[in-house]
């Protein structure tokens, strides 16, 4: 049995991943033990993976200046996955292919401009970027509460414009 991981990547690592290449997707969110122990006990496993995948969003902010922050979620094996002790379920990642890839994860068209304001903020924050120095940011978190990541199948990777552009999406998604 597999465990749920949530990966950040570009529209071109994506790409490159499932041409068979190793794009070098490296990090990633999962529930692990120091995540469940951040999060309020009577947390459902609902809640715990989506908090993996929120936190797998910012990380997202790092990966390249697209206009959305895409995040993949793949099955993997408990072998691919060094957990840490970091509250947040920040996860090193051993290898990943894309058959393992279930969904996709992509920021809806309205939030551009706080993906970017977001970014911004990250990148110009003092000191190493780190998924911990991100979370308090306040633009971080007005990303988080005010958009979310919408759901798409693994097939639809296509219909992701080069630029990541969410509006090329909604154009070409299959119903």
């Amino acid at each position: 049995m597999g465990q749920t991981a949530f990966i950040p990547a570009s529209t071109e690592q994506a790409k490159a991943l499932r041409r068979g290449a190793d794009p070098g997707l490296r990090r990633g969110c999962a529930v692990t033990p120091a995540l469940l122990r951040a999060l309020e006990p009577q947390s459902t496993t609902e809640e715990a993976e989506f908090a993996a995948l929120s936190n797998a969003g910012v990380l997202g902010l790092l990966v390249g200046p697209e206009l959305t922050r895409l995040v993949l979620a793949a099955e993997l094996e408990p072998a691919q996955i060094t957990a840490t002790e970091d509250p947040s379920g920040e996860i090193a990642i051993s290898s990943l292919s894309w058959p393992q890839v279930r969904a996709l994860f992509l920021d809806e068209p309205e939030a551009a401009d706080a993906v970017m304001t977001a970014r911004r903020a990250v990148t110009e924050s003092a000191g190493e970027v780190t998924l911990a120095t991100a979370l308090p940011l306040p633009e971080v978190g007005a990303l988080l509460d005010g958009f979310d990541l919408l759901w798409f199948a693994p097939e639809e990777l296509d219909h992701l414009g080069q630029t990541g552009d969410p509006t090329d999406i909604a154009a070409n998604r299959a119903d």
